[in-house]
């Protein structure tokens, strides 16, 4: 399916719509929009992308809309207004390209790295070996989300060097009580002691007041790699892309924690 002939944007995205439209009719009509779709634990990084962009580009306009992942890909899918797709994975891009949805091919954006946080006053969790403890609260994220796929990841690195993964896995996963919808929901949590423990980004750990970080075994190297794409087969959303592998970009991104993928 080209972009041409995707289905007429669905109902369920409407609301987002209704917003994007607002944000354009505030802006000066004279300036060239670019909209873009960004991962919700990116917003605090695109905010300031936006500033560095519009310092050399002062005649356009981002309008960014900010989601899990997941969620943008099926609006994307459903013909979301997009320009450009900032993922916290590499997968929904791949997928939306492979389905002939996007002007572009997916390129390396941003890299981060996975954390272990529980409540910063709390010293019930003292190693990833406590996750296993009964009545411990974990924070989990939703099915879809890409970090749901990395925080598994990191659960069977821990789960091979327990003395009984299968019992490990079965208990981490007892443990989960409730499921957020992006990782800002799930730190939340942790932060008000709502769950004594969850599987963040170190970006939004490190910025986080309410908790600390629990060292996490050497073996467990989770690399979250984030994509970008461009949806629309406009210039300015080509040249958006390839603003952001230079150095103006690059600083930005290196200066908020995430380290610039090779």
């Amino acid at each position: 399916m080209s972009a041409a002939e995707r289905r007429p944007w669905g109902r369920g995205w409407a609301p987002l719509l209704a917003a994007l439209r607002v944000l354009a009719a505030c802006s000066d009509s004279d300036d060239e929009e670019l909209t873009v779709f960004a991962a919700a634990l990116l917003r605090s990084v695109v905010a300031e992308l936006e500033t560095a962009w519009l310092e050399e580009h002062p005649d356009t306009r981002l309008t960014v809309a900010s989601e899990a992942s997941n969620v943008l890909a099926a609006q994307i899918a459903e013909g979301a207004p997009a320009d450009v797709f900032l993922s916290a994975d590499t997968l929904r891009p791949a997928e939306l390209t492979a389905q002939g949805l996007t002007a572009g091919q997916p390129q390396p954006f941003v890299r981060n790295r996975l954390s272990l946080v529980v409540p910063a006053a709390d010293g019930a969790v003292r190693s990833a070996a406590d996750l296993v403890r009964p009545g411990l609260r974990i924070v989990g994220i939703s099915e879809g989300a890409p970090i749901t796929r990395y925080t598994q990841q990191a659960i069977e690195v821990l789960a091979r060097s327990a003395p009984d993964p299968a019992g490990f896995r079965a208990a981490v996963a007892a443990n989960v009580v409730s499921r957020e919808d992006n990782v800002r929901a799930a730190l939340a949590k942790v932060e008000l002691g709502e769950g004594d423990a969850a599987f963040v980004y170190v970006t939004d750990a490190r910025t986080a007041e309410g908790v600390r970080e629990v060292a996490l075994p050497e073996d467990v190297e989770v690399t979250a790699d984030y994509a970008v794409v461009q949806v629309s087969d406009r210039p300015l959303a080509a040249e958006f892309v390839r603003w952001l592998g230079g150095p103006a970009a690059l600083d930005v991104i290196e200066a908020a924690g995430f380290e610039a993928s090779a």
